[in-house]
Formats: structure tokens, C-alpha cells, sequence
């Protein structure tokens, strides 16, 4: 499954809106071109949401059944923060 079909059936807060372009963008390049690929690192500039985009490439493969999956974070912080997301 598109990663952006993901989000479009999530249950999510009424203040999350639709993904934002940039987002949009990334997950259908790497749908397109990287989601064959073993290591894929994102980078995006701060509040792009690297973390959403993440989560919906590692569970896109996961629907795949293309596991095991791991989810590197720079910091205990980010950690809780990616895990308050998924």
C-alpha cells in the first residue's frame, strides 16, 4: 500500500489535514524509485515532518511484509516523539 493511502485511513486527530506537498512529494519518490532499496536516509529541513514521512515509509514496507524494519532517532526525545506519532 502508498504510503499516502496510509494516512488517508488513519484515524487522526480533526487538527492533522491532508499530507503537505513536500511530504506528498517524498513519499511518491520514494514509492516510485526507493522502496526496493535496503537503507533509505530522509532528510528534510526542521518541522517538514521527517517523522510522519518516516513512519509511513516503515509501515508501507511493513504491509508488505518486507520486515524486519528499524527506526533510528538522533535522540531520546526524538524517540518519544516518534512513538507519540505511531
Amino acid at each position: 500500500m502508498r504510503p499516502d493511502e496510509i494516512y488517508s485511513t488513519l484515524d487522526r486527530a480533526s487538527d492533522k489535514g491532508p499530507l503537505r506537498l513536500v511530504q506528498d512529494k517524498i513519499l511518491d519518490k520514494w514509492f516510485a524509485d526507493f522502496q526496493g532499496k535496503n537503507d533509505v536516509i530522509l532528510k528534510l529541513h526542521t518541522g517538514q515532518g521527517k517523522t510522519l514521512v518516516g513512519l509511513l515509509m516503515l509501515q508501507s514496507k511493513l504491509n508488505q511484509e518486507k520486515g524486519p524494519a528499524l527506526y533510528l532517532c538522533h535522540n531520546n526525545q526524538l524517540v518519544e516523539q516518534t512513538c507519540k506519532q505511531a
